[in-house]
């Protein structure tokens, strides 16, 4: 991790995300610039508990743990997303881990200079309650019952756009093999569209 100087690439950032529009007194809030290298935990290194991060490049891996220590893939991200959201929301540590898959760069604000500021502003509170509803959503596919792998890649479908199968595999807890005939079918009966190498979407 290494802090970012760079006042005109921050700015940039902020512009083309239009992030100051998260907050009612963007003037109150102080934006860092960050960046991480591939294969670095994020949240070892700056605990959302502590600060908001939002990811403006680069892709991330969320995994949760399994009782048996392995991790299990729970979504990829890229390009914007915001980090931290959650754990402001609970004010409680997250169990997830966030892993940079690539060189990833981030604004942060920190929490705990901004706290009372941030709590007390209804337009970043409405972001807050659609980011943090977004994620339970996703969270969703990982507990439906294994079998229902058909329903599963749909639910996964309606809210991103699939880019990866391996990666989505992993997501959905079965074998490449098996995503790309559930895929197939999807396709078949019109459900779903091939937009790439390894990238599908739903039909409208």
């Amino acid at each position: 991790m290494k802090k970012i100087g760079n006042n005109q690439r921050k700015e940039a950032y902020l512009d083309r995300y239009f992030i100051r529009s998260l907050f009612r007194f963007p003037d109150r809030i102080g934006f860092e610039l960050y960046e991480f290298s591939k294969g670095e935990i994020i949240n070892n290194l700056m605990d959302p508990i502590d600060y908001l991060l939002f990811t403006v490049d680069g892709k991330i891996r969320i995994c949760n743990v399994r009782n048996d220590g392995t991790p299990v893939l729970l979504v990829e991200e890229e390009g914007f997303t915001v980090l931290g959201d959650i754990e402001f929301a609970r004010n409680e540590v997250s169990a997830y881990i966030v892993e940079a898959a690539s060189k990833v760069t981030c604004l942060s604000v920190d929490v705990n200079r901004h706290h009372s500021v941030l709590e007390n502003d209804p337009v970043f509170l409405s972001f807050l309650l659609r980011s943090v509803a977004e994620k339970l959503a996703l969270t969703t596919v990982y507990i439906l019952e294994p079998e229902d792998l058909r329903e599963r890649t749909i639910y996964y479908l309606q809210h991103q756009t699939l880019s990866g199968v391996a990666s989505a595999a992993s997501y959905l807890h079965c074998s490449k093999r098996q995503l790309l005939r559930i895929l197939k079918c999807l396709q078949e009966e019109g459900t779903v569209i091939k937009t790439g190498r390894g990238t599908y979407r739903l039909k409208q």
